[in-house]
Formats: structure tokens, C-alpha cells, sequence
């Protein structure tokens, strides 16, 4: 990378999405800005300690990111989950804006992977093509991406790994797409590398395709003992809208898509697959609710 490259100015540096970024963007040797609520908290710190700027600022304030988006070369948008739909739509269209107005090279926006033309019913869903719609009409040179599930989500007390199964949205062949949140940060590194060939851009990105049955199949391998997959029943289904709005969205939703890995890998030559995710970057997580006598097994 030269060394006259201006920096990226990178939101939820501290966050899942947002720190994954940045910490691709570091190790392409890009200057990196951070965003952050508080310069003096620990992740903040660490932040700057792996060579980022950090910016203090806060969504009641939009302005207080102005200064942030000075001489930037590009912004990384993406918002917390814990939004309204209205404060999210009001935020991610005032960073745009903002990144509009102060001239950055390339923003580049995670969206999501649920985003589409038909209203899903499920707020933080239906906030971000709001957003998307938005950012086209600036000018701004922009690429809008849409990350499939992440990988951590599937991790869940709630699907029953604890007690030897797993239920989900999926029939046994039905098949979803994943990425790995690391992934997220890598895809974003290249697409600011080269951003001609990606302005103007709406693009999923995925890191591997899993049926249901293919996920019981890896849960038991990475467990040492067998996890039993089964989809949520009917019934259980039609009595929880919020279950059953994923599970339309997976069967005939914006989630129902599948991108070409191929084309990922071009882009991203180090996606990884959920097998070899689950077997080397989340055993904590996953050790809790299988135990702790968990059989180590390499991808």
C-alpha cells in the first residue's frame, strides 16, 4: 500500500462487523479511523494500541462524525441491531449524508442479506433498504453489501444444542447461505482496494452453503457425539410470527438467494467454511453448550 493512502473511517470499529473491518483494513496497511463512544474503554484501546485513530462520537450527535469524515478516503457504515426502525433509517441515511457531503472517495454500507423489494414485517430488517434506496440517490460513489447469516448466529441456546439436537428453519435438504464475520471485514478490505470495479455495486457475500441436515452432521462432528436436526414443527411455526417470518424469508425470501462461492473466493480468496469456522474460531461459545467433554476435531 503507499503511504500517502488517506484513511478509512470505520463505524462499530468496536463491534462484531465494524472491528472485523477494521482489523482487515489494518493488516492491508490501510490508515484506519474508529469510531467510538467511549476513547478510554478497553476495546477502544486495544484499537488504538493495533494502530487506529480513534474518534469519539455518538448517533444522538450525527455531527460529532464530521470531523471523522475530514480528508477520509472512504467510510465503512453499519448500525447496531438494537435499533428502531426509525432511528436506524435516520442514522445510516445521515452518515450518507455526511459522507456525501464531506466528498469520501467510496462508502461502503452493510446492509443485509433479508434487504428487497417486498416489506419482510420485521423491523431492523425493513430499516435498511430504506437505507440502501437512500444511498443510491446521493452522489456518492458507494457499494452497498448484503452479508448472508452469520455463523455465530447458529451458536444459540435456543436451538437445543445443549440437549444433544438442533432445531432450525430449515428442512433436512434445504439449503442456506453463511459467512463468518471475519469474512465481512476482508470482503470490505477488497472492495476498497478496488473501488472501480466495485462502485455502484449491490452485492451478497457468503462464505459456504449448509443444508439442515448438513448442519447436524457438522454440530455432532465438532461435538464428538451425535446432534439430531429436525425444522421447527408446523405448528410451532404458525404460532410464532416472529419464527415463522424467517422461516418464509428462508424459504421464499431475499434469504432464499444463493451467490456463487466462486465468485466470493475471487473476491475474498480466504472465505471459510462453517465447519472449519466452528472448529477453530468460536470453541467457547459452542464448548458451553455441548460441555465440557467436547472431542477437538480439525477441518
Amino acid at each position: 500500500m503507499k503511504e500517502d493512502k488517506r484513511p478509512i473511517l470505520v463505524f462499530g470499529a468496536t463491534g462484531r462487523q465494524g472491528g472485523a473491518v477494521a482489523e482487515a483494513l489494518l493488516k492491508a496497511r490501510w490508515p484506519v479511523r474508529a469510531i467510538v463512544r467511549d476513547i478510554a474503554a478497553p476495546k477502544s484501546v486495544a484499537l488504538r494500541q493495533a494502530g487506529a485513530e480513534l474518534v469519539e462520537g455518538s448517533f444522538a450527535d450525527l455531527d460529532t462524525f464530521r470531523a471523522g469524515m475530514d480528508s477520509a478516503h472512504g467510510v465503512f457504515s453499519v448500525l447496531p441491531a438494537n435499533l428502531s426502525e426509525t432511528e436506524e433509517v435516520r442514522i445510516g441515511c445521515g452518515i450518507a449524508d455526511l459522507a456525501a457531503e464531506s466528498g469520501v472517495a467510496h462508502l461502503v454500507y452493510s446492509s443485509g442479506a433479508s434487504s428487497g423489494d417486498t416489506p419482510t414485517g420485521i423491523a431492523r430488517f425493513d430499516a435498511k433498504p430504506r437505507i440502501e434506496a437512500h444511498i443510491r440517490w446521493l452522489p456518492v460513489t458507494a457499494t452497498i453489501i448484503r452479508p448472508m447469516i452469520f455463523m455465530d448466529m447458529l451458536i444459540n441456546p435456543a436451538f437445543g444444542l445443549s440437549e444433544g439436537r438442533y432445531t432450525f428453519f430449515l428442512r433436512p435438504d434445504q439449503s442456506m447461505q453463511l459467512i463468518a464475520v471475519e469474512d465481512i471485514g476482508k470482503f470490505v478490505a477488497a472492495i476498497f482496494a478496488d473501488g472501480i470495479r466495485f462502485s455502484g455495486r449491490t452485492i451478497k457475500i457468503a462464505s459456504d452453503t449448509v443444508t439442515g441436515r448438513q448442519l447436524g452432521e457438522i454440530f455432532s462432528e465438532a461435538a464428538g457425539r451425535p446432534v439430531i436436526y429436525s425444522r421447527f414443527a408446523d405448528e410451532v411455526l404458525a404460532a410464532n410470527s416472529d419464527l415463522g417470518q424467517l422461516a418464509a424469508i428462508l424459504d421464499n425470501g431475499p434469504l432464499a438467494d444463493h451467490v456463487d462461492l466462486a465468485a466470493m473466493r475471487e473476491i475474498n480468496p480466504e472465505i471459510i467454511s462453517f465447519r472449519a469456522w466452528l472448529a477453530t474460531q468460536r470453541h467457547q461459545a459452542f464448548d458451553a453448550l455441548i460441555g465440557s467433554d467436547r472431542t477437538s476435531h480439525s477441518a
